[in-house]
């Protein structure tokens, strides 16, 4: 499935942009974002059902919070977790600089942890093992199977890793309108000190998280596309017993 296909599908439902707002809403506080959390993987099942459209309501909210929940963990697992990790390494060297008196050292580990860790959050996007680790959840069932490296080592199997590979380079363009949107909260909140300024920031973020959501959607159809081409191929992953 190519980006127009994709985005063809999502607006065949007319209360596309509604929902995506309230999504985009409930994205904007804690509490709330594993609710479109959960919408996501909600619609990636119906998707794989062939049920991509309409998109789903919004209800039953507890189910689709828990799921949410396991969606985001997915994602922390492989995005925030090395970036903390790296935090606190990155708090080491400065702590070590700081007695051995050497700024220049630090400097240059510095860059290096830094340059290491941007390969790796590459990677792992241009691999595709977050969505990936949803597609297997949504499959199995099992959150676990999708935290664990199966993940990993789905998106990177032989025959596999070049459909999700171009899976990902179909669905950057998805990501342009949050890019745009988020840069413009950006100088938004660069002026905060105009009056009312505080009011358009707010509602950027809002629309920036809308602009997100719906890029996830265009990303889900894409990547299920990417499965039924590996079952055509005879690559299909089998689902693995809890």
């Amino acid at each position: 499935m190519n980006l127009r296909t994709a985005i063809r599908t999502v607006h065949s439902d007319p209360l596309w942009w509604r929902k995506i707002l309230i999504g985009g809403a409930l994205f904007m506080s804690i509490i709330g974002a594993p609710f479109a959390g959960g919408w996501i993987i909600e619609y990636i099942d119906n998707s794989r059902k062939g049920y991509a459209t309409p998109l789903p309501p919004w209800f039953d909210w507890s189910t689709r919070w828990i799921m949410g929940m396991f969606a985001w963990i997915i994602d922390f697992l492989f995005y925030v977790m090395p970036l903390m990790i790296a935090g606190v390494l990155f708090f080491c060297v400065a702590f070590s600089a700081v007695l051995s008196n050497s700024p220049g050292l630090a400097g240059q580990l510095f860059a290096v942890l830094g340059a290491i860790l941007a390969l790796y959050l590459t990677f792992v996007f241009l691999s595709s093992v977050s969505m990936v680790g949803r597609l297997i959840y949504v499959q199995d069932a099992s959150p676990e199977h999708a935290m664990s490296m199966r993940a990993m080592r789905e998106a990177l199997r032989p025959g596999a890793r070049a459909v999700y590979f171009r899976a990902r380079l179909a669905s950057l363009p998805a990501y342009l309108p949050a890019v745009a949107l988020g840069a413009l909260t950006f100088l938004a909140a660069s002026r905060l000190t105009i009056p009312g300024t505080l009011l358009i920031v707010a509602l950027l973020i809002w629309l920036t998280l809308s602009a997100l959501l719906y890029a996830h959607l265009i990303v889900v159809q894409i990547y299920v596309a990417a499965e039924r081409e590996l079952e055509r191929r005879g690559l299909a992953r089998v689902r693995e017993l809890v």
